[in-house]
């Protein structure tokens, strides 16, 4: 039997899942998921870490500096386990950094959608009211024709066969 999710990572799956494509979504489970491997990280080092983690302070600036990846070094696991634990929080900080790359360079790439398809947009209405303008100058000579026709007509004497 499966232990049940926590309502928060839950919500945010479900949000997720029910519109991936949202950079509000993705940017919200990216940045869960990624607390959530800081607190459960820091829990695991600091518990299983070995000697250089003595206390929970130490654990949360080793996995924060590791997730950033900036890793000054100043504190290392000891441990294998620990090793793991830190190698599981590099992993997820390339993941996190490409993420957000990818959900930033994303932004941009729709605004500039966007704006081509409002400039578009713009050029294909000022077309249409050119051509209707047009459209409206060709009746009106057409109306000034068929009036002229019709009194040319009227001021012609009929013929009788």
């Amino acid at each position: 039997m499966h232990a049940p999710k926590p309502r928060v990572i839950s919500r945010q799956i479900d949000r997720f899942l029910s519109d991936p494509a949202s950079v509000r979504n993705a940017t919200v489970l990216t940045i869960t998921v990624t607390i959530l491997v800081v607190i459960i990280g820091s829990v695991v080092i600091w518990l299983f870490g070995g000697k250089n983690y003595p206390d929970f302070e130490t654990a949360v600036w080793f996995t924060l500096q590791t997730i950033t990846t900036v890793g000054y070094g100043d504190v290392t696991p000891d441990t294998g386990f620990g090793r793991l634990v830190a190698g599981v929080v590099m992993i997820v900080a390339i993941g996190f950094t490409t993420i957000v790359t990818a959900l930033i360079t994303s932004t941009f790439v729709d605004a500039a959608q966007r704006q081509r398809r409002a400039d578009e947009d713009a050029r294909r209405r000022e077309e249409a009211d050119h051509i209707l303008a047009r459209i409206a100058d060709m009746t009106d000579r057409l109306a000034s024709i068929e009036a002229r026709l019709e009194g040319l007509g009227a001021s012609r004497p009929k013929r009788d066969s």
